[in-house]
Order: structure tokens, then C-alpha cells, then sequence
């Protein structure tokens, strides 16, 4: 029955995603301008994988955005969102615990150059957002049945997060004739 209503759930995204139309490029990292990454806000590991993405960042004269979801009803009330950090919760999604643009509009009509997708792969609030996204290159996890929600996935030998964070990162500051 989980399997079922999973499926479900990953046929109202991938409907959803045919109605972003946006133009997926890779930039280089030295002509890029913006990264923005989505993440498990409750995650033990999110603090360093932010704290690596912004040193990242500041080394690469790029703007670091993100955007993490709590897996709870409310937001706690310390967390303020700004103008290069926000949050969301699950009074923020659909019943099925989806997104949808009309909510996440100032997140999802962006077009950053990068947006990267550091979370544990069954986190389907933040796949719907990757898969709503107008950013020009989406990058995440080895997810074959949620191919739609990237441009490219990396198969990773790690779960930890950390490890993934920095292949991704290798691999967009190393692939530099702009071309996939």
C-alpha cells in the first residue's frame, strides 16, 4: 500500500513539473552567480553541510540561497526567513505532503544557476520542489524514478551527506566547458 500511494504521489509531481517550462543549461562555476541548495532542515548533518556550502560559495563569488523543510506542523518560532535563507514545514504542503508552486513561487521562479538537492532520497516535499524549480541546472541524488526533478543525478558510494555535498561540488566546479 506504501508502494502504491508513493507512486501516486510521484505521478501528481511529474505532472506537475510538464507545467515548468524553463531552460536547463549548465553555466561554469566562474560565469555562475547564484547556487541554491534545498536541504532536511532536522538533518544532524545540515549545519556542516552549510557551513561547506557557503565557504564554497564565498571562494567561488557565487550567492548561496537555501531553503529547508521541517518535517513538523509549525515552524519554530526562531526561525526567521531572509532574503538568502527560509524554511517551510508541512502546513506549507498539500494533503499528500506535496507542494505547490502557487505556495513556494518566490523559491521555485528563481533562476538560479545551480540549485542542489542534499537530502535523504525519500524526502518528497523538497523532490517537489526540485521538480517545480526554474533553476538552469538541478543536481541530486541517483533517483532513476525521479529523473524529471534533476539534470543530473549523482550515484553516490556514501549515505553520508557530507561526502555527497562535496562530489557535488567537485563535480560542478570541475566540469567547465558549459556543455552536458
Amino acid at each position: 500500500m506504501r508502494k502504491f500511494i508513493e507512486n501516486i504521489k510521484r505521478k501528481f509531481l511529474l505532472k506537475q513539473s510538464k507545467t515548468v517550462f524553463a531552460v536547463r543549461e549548465f553555466t561554469p562555476v566562474k560565469k555562475a552567480t547564484t547556487l541554491a541548495v534545498l536541504y532536511l532542515a532536522e538533518h544532524e548533518q545540515c549545519e556542516a553541510i552549510l557551513k561547506k556550502l557557503k565557504i564554497f560559495c564565498e571562494e567561488n563569488h557565487l550567492k548561496l540561497i537555501s531553503f529547508g523543510y521541517f518535517d513538523d506542523k509549525q515552524l519554530n518560532t526562531h526561525l526567521i526567513p531572509t532574503s538568502s535563507a527560509d524554511f517551510f514545514c508541512n502546513k506549507h504542503l498539500d494533503s499528500f505532503k506535496l507542494p505547490h508552486k502557487s505556495e513556494f513561487i518566490r523559491f521555485t521562479d528563481k533562476k538560479f544557476d545551480f540549485l542542489l538537492n542534499i537530502y535523504p532520497p525519500t524526502c518528497l516535499p523538497l523532490l517537489g520542489l526540485s521538480s517545480l524549480s526554474e533553476a538552469k541546472f538541478r543536481v541530486g541524488s541517483y533517483l532513476p524514478q525521479y529523473s524529471f526533478c534533476f539534470d543530473l543525478m549523482l550515484k553516490s558510494n556514501h549515505d553520508d551527506l557530507l561526502v555527497f555535498t562535496d562530489e557535488i561540488l567537485n563535480y560542478i566546479k570541475n566540469f567547465g566547458n558549459g556543455k552536458i
